[in-house]
Order: C-alpha cells, then sequence, then structure tokens
C-alpha cells in the first residue's frame, strides 16, 4: 500500500528527478536506505515510472504542431483499435472516453500538413476505426510534466527545489540528445551506467546532465498508477471562454491540483481543460467553483475518461500501473 511517505518522494522527484537519497533525506528527516527502498518497491511493483524528453522550449524556432484526435471505433473492436494505437510511436497517449466518440488520442507532428497526413494514413485506416475528428491545439498553458501532488511542505518543496542545476545551457550541444535518449525511461540511471553505452567519461555525462535538468525543452516526468492511488476518473471540460478573460481563467486553474493539463483549442469551444479526479462528484464540485468566478464561461462538452491505455509512451494495463513503453517517434510538447 502506498503511502504519505511514498507520496512525498514521487512529490521531491518531480520537483528534481536526480535528488540524491541522501540530499532527501535530510528533507524528509528519514534514513536514505529507507528512501532508497520505497522507491525501489514503487519502480518493482510497476506502480512509478520516469520519462526524459525533448520538447519545445521559449525560445525554440521551430514548433510542433500538437492535436486530440477523437476517435469512434465498429462496436466490438475497440480493444484491438487500442493495441494498434498503442504501437505507434507518434502517438504518445490513449484514452477512453465517453460520448459519441470511443476514444482521444494525442499527437504531435512537425506540421499541419504532416498532422493531416498521419491520421489520414496511419490512423484511420486502422480496421475498427469508423471515424474521426481532429482538434488542433494552438496553446499550452499547462501540461503534465508541471503537475505536482503537492504533498511536500512550502519548505520541503522549495529545499528540494534549490538543489535542482540552475544554469541552462547556452546552446543545444550534439552530444545531448544521446544522452536524453539514455535517460528516456530511468531519468535516475547513474553516469556510470551510461558511460559504455555514450562512451564518454562520467565527468562529461554528468555536466550533461545538469545542463539538462536546467533546460526549458527539456521535460522530466515522474508519473504513477493513478486509479490505485486515489484518482478514480479523468475528465476534459471543453470550455468557451471569452479571450478578454482567457488568461485570468487559466490562473485561476493554476490554484486547482485537478488539472493536469490547459490549451486553447480550434473548435466550437476554445479551451480544453483536463482534469484527474478522486470520483465524479469533484467535476460539480470544480464547475460550481469556476462558475462562481467567472459567470460567463460556458461549458460547451464534457468527457469522462474512465481509463488511460497509453501515457508519454508508456503502455498502461487496467490498473493504471505501467506495462512497456514503446519509444515516441515524434517528441511530443505536452502530455496531460
Amino acid at each position: 500500500m502506498v503511502d504519505g511517505l511514498d507520496f512525498q518522494i514521487i512529490n521531491a522527484l518531480q520537483i528534481h528527478p536526480r535528488v540524491s537519497w541522501a540530499q532527501l533525506g535530510r528533507i524528509l528527516r528519514v534514513d536514505p536506505s529507507t528512501i532508497s527502498r520505497r522507491w525501489s518497491a514503487l519502480t518493482r511493483e510497476r506502480q512509478v515510472w520516469t520519462s526524459c524528453f525533448e520538447a519545445d522550449g521559449p525560445r525554440s524556432t521551430e514548433r510542433e504542431i500538437s492535436a486530440l484526435v477523437e476517435i469512434r471505433c465498429a462496436p466490438g473492436r475497440r480493444a484491438d483499435v487500442i493495441a494498434e494505437l498503442g504501437r505507434q510511436g507518434p502517438i504518445f497517449s490513449v484514452h477512453c472516453t465517453s460520448g459519441p466518440r470511443d476514444l482521444y488520442i494525442m499527437i504531435s507532428t512537425r506540421s499541419l500538413l504532416s498532422m493531416d497526413r498521419y491520421i489520414d494514413e496511419h490512423i484511420a485506416v486502422i480496421p475498427g476505426i469508423v471515424g474521426t475528428r481532429t482538434h488542433y491545439l494552438r496553446r499550452i498553458f499547462l501540461e503534465g510534466s508541471g503537475w505536482r501532488l503537492n504533498v511536500l511542505s512550502d519548505e520541503q518543496a522549495e529545499a528540494v527545489r534549490l538543489l535542482r542545476p540552475s544554469e541552462p545551457p547556452e546552446q543545444r550541444r550534439p552530444a545531448y540528445p544521446d544522452v536524453i535518449a539514455a535517460l528516456s525511461t530511468d531519468v535516475r540511471r547513474t553516469a556510470a551506467d551510461m558511460q559504455r553505452e555514450l562512451g564518454r567519461s562520467i565527468s562529461v555525462i554528468s555536466r550533461d546532465i545538469d545542463a539538462l535538468l536546467a533546460a526549458d525543452w527539456v521535460r522530466w516526468r515522474v508519473d504513477f498508477a493513478h486509479t490505485l492511488m486515489g484518482w478514480s476518473a479523468a475528465a476534459v471540460l471543453w470550455l468557451d471562454v471569452r479571450h478578454s478573460d482567457l488568461e485570468r481563467f487559466v490562473a485561476s486553474l493554476r490554484s486547482l491540483n485537478h488539472v493536469r493539463m490547459c490549451a486553447s483549442v480550434t473548435g466550437e469551444a476554445n479551451l480544453a481543460v483536463f482534469l484527474w479526479l478522486h470520483n465524479l462528484q469533484e467535476l460539480d464540485e470544480i464547475e460550481g467553483r469556476l462558475a462562481a468566478v467567472f459567470p460567463t464561461v460556458l461549458v460547451k462538452d464534457r468527457w469522462i475518461v474512465p481509463r488511460i491505455a497509453k501515457r508519454t509512451g508508456y503502455i498502461l494495463d487496467l490498473d493504471s500501473r505501467r506495462l512497456r513503453y514503446v519509444p515516441v517517434g515524434s517528441q511530443p510538447v505536452f502530455e496531460d
């Protein structure tokens, strides 16, 4: 059973994924060997996993095109469709959902044309799929790698944050992609373990890792089996928000720890908000709080998400535990 200390460890690694157990032990006032044992148990039981990938940063000259694609399946074919979607690298998440669609997926490509072609040539043609609908994402306000459990005290969280390297690299060095790939499914790999694979000295690898920890174009994630840890459902709210209220509305969402992702979208709704819920009743509470502060915001649609079959390249089982990793063909710029 996961307890408070486990959540504290996960929260700390969300802030600094490579903090040493000795450093964390001093902050949590727990023996480092206990922390190490707890982390080993969580990863061994596939309840927690980590990832690292390259993404767009504020200074990037090239921007990826991201989209949410609704998928309708023929009766009895959903499981087959999920299996095929899971095998495709550019599709980095697959969600079961409610309403007239059966699934929705997240995908990023280099251009609108490549997105359109991929959906037409690799998704719509999958046996069992009878229809698709694409929502292009215009701006990502909040995304999953920035989400935190928020179980540490403010002082503990700040102490962990101060241990993280803060000097970003001046440019993207040719060696960085190999380091990111080596850390892609285990962000706590030691430099010594990576040495033979990368053919560089331990000191050079350590220096590169520290630079990447501070880079604004690298995402570090610590994910966990959410249904086993208290989040029994998820939801997507499709909202119509006046443009003049958009920034203020998004700022208010930052105070809701249920919000995993938020993005402006094309279509009848102009904002999609992705939520994790402990129970479905929380959705009414969240809508009520938002309506009280922003009465002009209209809810255009609500999708319930009973299962996440793939998240950030990881195939998940019915208990939301990690099963295996499918390397992403196109690096994701966001994830819920």
